[in-house]
This record gives C-alpha cells, sequence and structure tokens, in this order.
C-alpha cells in the first residue's frame, strides 16, 4: 500500500511527538517515584529514630528501677547486718534474715510489675550470689535457694560492673541467657544492667537486673504493620531480633546470618527494588552499641505509580493525535510544489536517455524554488558526466586488463619472497638456540672433564705411593671410559638435536623433552635452577627436532627470566597431561601491557645485544605451521605459563 508523503510526515510526527512526551512523561514519571521514594525512606528514618529513642527510654526505666532498689533503706539495713558479727542491724532492731526477707519482697514486686524483667541478683564484691529472685517462663515469681546460689565471679558482666564508680551503670552486650553454663530453653535474648553498691566508700555488692530485650524494648513488641519489618543486631552485626528467629543469635548457636549480609550499611538509608531501609546506632555503652533497622515494602509505591501511569498514558495518546492532525494539514498544504518536483525527479530516474528530457523550474522564494533550480543544474551535469564517466569506464577496463596479465607474475614473487624470508627466520632462530646449547654442552663437560683430570693427577700419586696395581688400573680404566661415554653421549645428543632431515616420525614427547633437559641440566644446576618433568607420556606423529627446539626456546626463556629476575628457589617445571605440554615458572610471570605481542618477530624484552626477538616468533610458526599444533601464553599464580595442545591439530 501507497502512503503519501503527507501522511508519513503526520504519523512521524506522530511518533516523534509521542517520542517526544514519552520521553517528558518518563522523566515525570521518575521525578514522581524519587520523590515518593525520597518521602517514604524521610518517614520510615523519622520512625527510625522514634523507635530508638523509646529503646533508650526503656533502658532509661531499667536504671531508674536499678537505683531505685540501690538507693532502699533494706539495702543500707542489709550492709549492716551483714557485716555485723552477730547479723543483726541496731539501727532498725532487725536480723540479717528479717532484712533479706524485707528485700526480698522488693524484688519479687520489681518482677511482678515489669514483664520483662526475669531476674534480679545480688551479689557480693567477690563475686557469691547473696540473693536472687527469679521469674519462671510460665510468669511465676520465687527466690532461689541458698543452695542454688552461683558464684559469678568470672562473669563478664560482674567484672565490669565491679570496675565501676559509685552510681555508674554497666550494660552488657545482648546474648542468650545461660545457667550453670548452658544456654536456657526456650531461649530469653538477655541484657543484663548492673550498678555497684558502695558503703563507705568500699565496694559490698553488685545489683544486677536481667532483662528480657523482645518484652523491654517496645518496638519489638509494637510493630504491627505487614508491610514493614524490624531487624536488631549486636555490634559484630549478628542478628539479635529477625522475623525469622533460625536468623538470631549466630555467635551463641554457631549460624552465620548477618545483617550486612541482607543489608547495605555503608548507607543509612536507601531504597532497593521492592523494599527501603533505614538503620542507626544506638550506643549502650560509649563502645558498645546495637544496630537498630526498619524495612517497608513498595506497596504504597506501587498503587500511586500504577495510577499516575493510567493518566500519564491517557494524556500522552491525545496530545500526540492532536500534533499529528495539525501536522498533516499544514504538511499538505507546504509540500505541493514538492510533489510537482518529486514527479519530475522520478522521470529522470527512471530513463536512461536523459538528454531528451525537458524541465522547467518553479519560482517560489523559499527552499522547495532552491531545490528546483538545483535539479534542473543536476540534470544538466548528469548529462554531462554521463559521457566522461563512458569514457573513464572504458580507460579503467583497458588498466584491469593489464594489471590482471601482471597479477600472478607478482603473487609468485613476493610468495617467494615471504618464503625465503621465512627460512632466513627460522636459521636465525636455530643458530640463536645453538649458541645456547653449545653453552650448555660446556657446562655439561667441565664436571666430567674435571673428574677425568682429578683421576689423571691422583694416578700419579697413587703410583709414588706404590698404591697401583692391575685392580687399581682396571678400576682407573672403567671410571675414565664412564667419564668419556658420558662425554660422548652428549656430543651424540647435540648432533641429533641438530638433524637437518625434515621427516616426520612416531616419538615419545617425555623422551623427547628429557633429552632437550639433559643437555641444560648442567647450565640449569650451576645457575641454581631445579627443573622437574611430571606426568604421562604420549606419541605423536611430527618433525621431532623441531618439537625439540621449540621445548629448548622455552627453557631458555624461562631460564632467563628467572636470573634476571633473581628468583631464590628458581623452579622450571614440565607437565605433561591430555596430550598438553605446559612450561611453567616462578619468574613472576609477563607484564600485562606485552603478554598480546610476546610471539612478535623481532620484539624482545631484553637488554640490546642479549636478545633477537625471535625465539618465541619461530616457536610459535614452528608448533603451528609444521608440528600442526598450538602454542599459547599466559601468567599463572607464580610466573608466566606455555602450553603446547596436541589436541587442536
Amino acid at each position: 500500500m501507497k502512503i503519501s508523503f503527507p501522511t508519513k510526515v503526520a504519523i512521524g510526527s506522530f511518533i516523534i511527538a509521542g517520542i517526544g512526551i514519552f520521553i517528558i512523561s518518563f522523566l515525570s514519571y521518575s521525578l514522581m517515584v524519587e520523590y515518593f521514594k525520597s518521602n517514604i525512606l524521610d518517614n520510615l528514618h523519622f520512625e527510625l529514630m522514634q523507635d530508638a529513642k523509646k529503646i533508650k527510654e526503656d533502658l532509661d526505666r531499667v536504671r531508674y528501677d536499678e537505683q531505685l532498689i540501690v538507693n532502699d533503706d533494706n539495702i543500707k539495713a542489709y550492709y549492716r547486718a551483714y557485716n555485723n558479727k552477730y547479723h543483726y542491724d541496731a539501727k532498725t532492731n532487725m536480723t540479717l534474715n528479717d532484712i533479706e526477707q524485707n528485700l526480698e519482697k522488693s524484688f519479687l514486686s520489681l518482677l511482678s510489675h515489669n514483664s520483662a524483667y526475669f531476674n534480679v541478683r545480688l551479689i557480693h564484691n567477690d563475686g557469691q550470689e547473696l540473693l536472687v529472685v527469679v521469674k519462671s517462663n510460665e510468669g511465676d515469681v520465687y527466690t532461689k535457694t541458698k543452695k542454688e546460689l552461683q558464684d559469678k565471679s568470672k562473669r563478664q558482666y560482674f567484672k565490669a560492673a565491679v570496675k565501676l564508680k559509685p552510681n555508674q551503670i554497666f550494660i552488657s552486650e545482648i546474648n542468650l541467657n545461660r545457667e550453670h553454663g548452658q544456654i536456657e530453653t526456650p531461649h530469653i535474648p538477655t541484657i543484663r544492667v548492673a550498678t555497684p553498691i558502695y558503703f563507705n566508700k568500699k565496694l559490698f555488692a553488685v545489683l544486677i537486673i536481667n532483662a528480657n530485650i523482645y518484652s523491654l524494648f517496645s518496638p519489638l513488641k509494637e510493630l504491627h504493620d505487614p508491610n514493614k519489618q524490624i531487624y536488631l543486631a549486636n555490634q559484630d552485626g549478628y542478628y539479635l531480633y529477625h522475623p525469622d528467629t533460625r536468623k538470631t543469635f549466630g555467635f551463641d548457636l554457631n549460624h552465620p546470618y548477618k545483617i550486612g549480609d541482607d543489608f547495605d550499611l555503608n548507607k543509612d538509608k536507601y531504597f532497593k527494588n521492592d523494599y527501603a531501609f533505614a538503620y542507626t546506632k544506638i550506643y549502650l555503652q560509649p563502645n558498645q552499641f546495637v544496630i537498630l533497622a526498619l524495612t517497608i515494602t513498595d506497596k504504597f509505591l506501587l498503587q500511586q505509580s500504577k495510577e499516575y501511569q493510567k493518566q500519564l498514558s491517557l494524556y500522552m495518546i491525545l496530545i500526540s493525535l492532536i500534533i499529528a492532525l495539525i501536522l498533516l494539514l499544514f504538511v499538505r498544504y507546504l509540500i505541493s510544489p514538492l510533489l510537482t518536483l518529486t514527479k519530475k525527479a522520478k522521470i529522470i530516474a527512471s530513463s536512461s536517455d536523459t538528454d531528451n528530457i525537458s524541465f522547467e523550474n518553479i519560482e517560489t522564494d523559499d527552499e522547495i524554488g532552491e531545490l528546483s533550480k538545483s535539479l534542473h543544474i543536476m540534470l544538466q551535469k548528469l548529462q554531462k558526466s554521463k559521457k566522461e564517466v563512458e569514457k573513464k569506464v572504458q580507460e579503467r577496463t583497458e588498466e584491469l586488463n593489464q594489471l590482471n596479465e601482471n597479477l600472478e607474475k607478482i603473487v609468485a614473487e613476493k610468495t617467494k619472497e615471504n618464503i625465503t624470508q621465512l627460512d632466513l627466520l627460522q636459521q636465525q632462530s636455530k643458530l640463536a638456540s645453538m649458541g645456547e646449547m653449545i653453552g650448555a654442552i660446556a657446562h655439561q663437560w667441565r664436571q666430567p672433564l674435571n673428574e677425568l683430570s682429578i683421576a689423571i693427577q691422583n694416578l700419579k700419586y697413587d703410583y709414588e705411593d706404590g698404591l697401583v696395581d692391575e685392580k687399581y688400573v682396571d678400576k682407573f680404566i672403567e671410571s675414565s671410559k664412564k667419564i668419556i661415554l658420558f662425554m660422548s653421549t652428549t656430543i651424540d645428543n647435540f648432533r641429533n638435536f641438530y638433524r637437518t632431515d625434515k621427516t616426520k616420525e612416531d616419538f615419545d614427547v617425555k623422551e623427547a623433552i628429557e633429552t632437550t633437559v639433559f643437555l641444560q641440566q648442567a647450565q640449569l644446576h650451576n645457575n641454581n635452577i631445579d627443573i622437574e618433568i611430571k606426568g604421562e607420556s604420549f606419541f605423536v606423529k611430527s618433525y621431532k627436532n623441531e618439537f625439540q627446539q621449540v621445548i629448548l626456546n622455552l627453557i631458555n626463556n624461562a631460564k632467563d627470566a628467572l636470573l634476571e629476575q633473581k628468583i631464590k628457589n628458581a623452579k622450571i617445571i614440565i607437565e605433561i597431561k591430555d596430550k598438553t605440554v605446559t612450561i611453567k615458572d616462578n619468574a613472576g610471570g609477563i607484564p600485562i601491557d606485552i603478554l598480546d605481542r610476546i610471539f612478535e618477530p623481532y620484539f624482545t624484552t631484553k637488554e640490546e645485544g642479549k636478545g633477537t626477538g625471535i625465539g618465541l616468533y619461530m616457536s610459535k610458526i614452528i608448533i603451528e605451521k609444521n608440528i600442526k599444533a598450538k602454542l599459547s601464553v599466559q601468567n599463572s599464580e607464580n610466573g608466566a605459563e606455555f602450553r603446547i595442545d596436541f589436541n587442536e591439530n
């Protein structure tokens, strides 16, 4: 179906207007969402601060209750009677037992009227409990017998409390309550508020109130909104309160749940996906705090967003349609001359003979008039350029025919030149490695020559001492033969290593590597470099000498790197596994910025005169072009790792 230009403009305008309105609406929507998010976060943070304030007030009430007991006359009377040798208080005319009963009633009353308190204890300054009143899980309040009283001198909260000055209060860390060293069940999340009792500037006892934080902290009891959750954690991040009770008190119950695993504590408030989060620290003491956090779901935000989206979508469609209709009428009026030019342009485009086309200009003082003049000029130039193009095509055709005749000759010459250059590089690489090998042979021969020289020298001395007999001579000859055989084997290996024949053969990869390492062994040992060959061998059919040349290059590279870096405990490991040979060193690896370049020709990191930069290049050519395997490099944990993979062939 053909669509007219004005209609296309209208459709395009509708789309453009729609996109523009959509972008504006999207930005407006985004701002609205951000506003709601910010508002939700502010409200959540305000509520969090109110909850933190309530927890501090809850703790202040415990402090107040504790001070009431400490300042009670019964405590003073108890002190006087306790220190009297007859356990009698003359001021109140009461015995220690009577005073203790009055104090017990005060403790019982305190526990009965405070649902969060479950234990009040008076502990002597030596750590022995004097009076303990307990509230059971069923709500029964009773006093422990003398036999049930315990020594608390080693408990952390007692040690901290006895160091306090008069009227100071210690608040313990929150943990699960223990009796006789065992965690009570059901679990009781406990906070202990302790204060010392002084008389005549001497510590007499410590008063401690144990409270269940789930009952003490009002925010934990009062949260009933299903869209909100409250969390409490200690300063190490372990949950003290969580909607899922299995995640609480990980430090006591040996499980790893922490608030930092669920929320980002680098921000005091934020919005993430489907919830808002805010947290604060509540300091119980100068160096001790708990973390209080609140979350709320995005249910309210989603409701507001959906309503806003519906209204916004309707406005977008209506405005876009109105803009498109107005533009359609306006464009139809403007482009009627352009339609005439379009028809003329079609005639020019479809005609093979432009010489016979007539053209009349449209005279208007705008861009359409300019377009008409330009189209007329273009027609004239088209007619002229047609002739020029025909002439140039003929000339280029003749040049192309001539180039085709010479192309085969040029390709052959370049191919021959590249082959010659590659042979030169390979010969240069072999000569470089041959120099390395001659040095290795020199090291291999040095020790046996020394042994032979010393043996000959000792022969003279032993002869003078009368030790030379037939048995001595036989032993001397046998020993010398072994040394000479070792030197001969070295030369044979060297000669075989550089055979010039280019025939494929089945060879044992591990045996070929061991032969190469044998030629390098003395030189490596002389430089305190250990070399180890591990793994099970396999056979391949290829060029054995060229493979050994590559192994030699890689070992020499590793040796040079280890010496350059002055590595202690220098080591080269050659591992053979799954048709793959891996050569690793512990020289620290290849810098990342040159790792991709080390196989380039003439690229070297060595000082001038110490490297040609063709060893690794030729190694890669030999492995991948001749042997049809793959040579690659990467940095391992301690150094460079070269890998020859025969699975790639």
